[in-house]
């Protein structure tokens, strides 16, 4: 049954012709992904501007902090006195930063999310509407993100608890939509989300693990074609022979201010690569989400009466 507060039955919303509800397979599911992502690239690239940017800035404080321990072979007191001042004010803004890090991710991921199942439905959406649908359902989503990492990552620390926590975070794979787009409770979002999820847990595992892996190859790809490259044009412009220039890039050694130049490179297409495939692994959970309601809840029958109605 639909939750009185999906916004999937909002009267003022209708789906078009061009949004193909019904039952889908791995395949379809992977060409679903880019399609969307392809057709509403401006929308998703709006909503991980914020996150990219904001981990730039993180990942190069991170870099200052050995650079100015280790900078000086030879400081002399002053010297010593002021860059270790200047890196425990640093330090103290990285731990905050840190913290407001993960506020930013939970923006970035439930804005990607929420505006993943509306276009899916073929939706206009802004990426200020995700952002707000987020911050209003902020705290239950907050929540979630606690219980299930508290529970899944208490459960991957040892050996005999992987299990348990592959098992788990297969289960509990559709909370987020649950709390962002029904508007459930956070128990109330796990337990909705293991309903979705029984009986047919294998094949949850088992697309979720493939998009995890097809997105992770093609970010490890990407990421590596362009620090090549733009090693080999280092080197090609005389900056150094190209094993030498290869290895700065990919393991710059922060113990020079060049070395930080290499490492603010190497952090910002990393974080580039990794922003830009973020939406392929959200869009493919909810891509499965509503296939599963589709097959046991008949959602597509229901949104058709929906909008025949309206």
């Amino acid at each position: 049954m639909l939750n009185p507060n999906d916004p999937s039955k909002a009267s003022n919303s209708e789906t078009p012709a061009t949004t193909s509800l019904q039952p889908m397979g791995f395949t379809d599911i992977l060409d679903s992904i880019f399609s969307l992502y392809r057709n509403n690239f401006q929308l998703f690239l709006r909503i991980c501007a914020v996150y990219f940017v904001f981990n730039c800035v993180l990942s190069l404080m991170a870099g200052i902090v050995p650079l100015l321990l280790l900078s000086s072979s030879e400081p002399s007191m002053m010297e010593a006195i002021l860059g270790l001042v200047f890196a425990i004010l640093v330090l103290v803004v990285l731990v905050l930063g840190i913290l407001a890090s993960f506020v930013v991710t939970l923006f970035a991921v439930g804005g990607l999310t929420f505006a993943s199942a509306q276009t899916y439905l073929g939706r206009h959406i802004s990426a200020r509407t995700a952002f707000r649908q987020v911050k209003r359902r902020f705290w239950p989503f907050l929540g979630g993100n606690l219980l299930w990492l508290l529970v899944v990552g208490a459960l991957a620390v040892t050996i005999i608890g992987i299990p348990f926590a592959i098992y788990f975070g297969t289960r509990w794979v559709f909370w987020s939509l649950a709390i962002l787009v029904e508007e459930h409770s956070v128990t109330n979002a796990l337990r909705r989300s293991g309903e979705l999820v029984k009986g047919t847990w294998w094949r949850v595992f088992g697309i979720m693990l493939g998009i995890l892996l097809l997105a992770f190859m093609i970010q490890s790809i990407l990421q590596f074609s362009l620090l090549f490259v733009f090693g080999v044009s280092q080197s090609t412009s005389g900056e150094g022979d190209l094993l030498t220039t290869l290895k700065q890039m990919f393991l710059p050694e922060l113990t020079a201010w060049a070395g930080l130049v290499r490492f603010a490179v190497q952090n910002v297409i990393n974080n580039l690569v990794a922003s830009l495939m973020l939406p392929v692994y959200l869009i493919g959970a909810v891509l499965l989400y509503y296939d599963s309601r589709i097959r046991k809840e008949g959602f597509d029958i229901e949104m058709r009466v929906s909008n025949d109605v309206v």
